[in-house]
């Protein structure tokens, strides 16, 4: 298992102990076959609505919603990342945060304001 499959997992499971629901978005999944079959794989998933850069999970509080990047220790957000926390926050005018570890789940569920 990737260790930053471990790390989201561990997340969702914390969120869970705190009362708080959460969904992943699939957005770095492998697709199947070869090289032409995965541009049309990827090609109708972005018609459906698949969105580069589009955070790894939406979180369910109480009448609000946040949405967290999973990140390893080092690794930075893409630009398309970037812009997507950009129309989140800035557009939409919702919580968004990188986290690398339980500990910035914390912090950041405190930073929002969420009990």
């Amino acid at each position: 298992m990737r260790e930053e499959t471990r790390l989201q997992r561990d997340i969702r499971h914390y969120l869970q102990v705190r009362g708080f629901r959460s969904v992943a978005v699939p957005n770095g999944a492998t697709l199947a076959g070869n090289a032409k079959q995965r541009a049309i794989q990827m090609a109708n998933l972005k018609r459906d609505g698949l969105t580069v850069g589009f955070p790894d999970l939406i979180v369910f509080g109480p009448d609000r919603i946040g949405f967290i990047e999973v990140k390893l220790e080092g690794e930075y957000a893409t630009d398309k990342q970037m812009e997507v926390e950009d129309w989140l926050t800035s557009w939409a005018g919702q919580s968004y945060a990188v986290c690398r570890s339980l500990e910035d789940v914390k912090d950041t569920l405190d930073a929002w304001g969420w009990p």
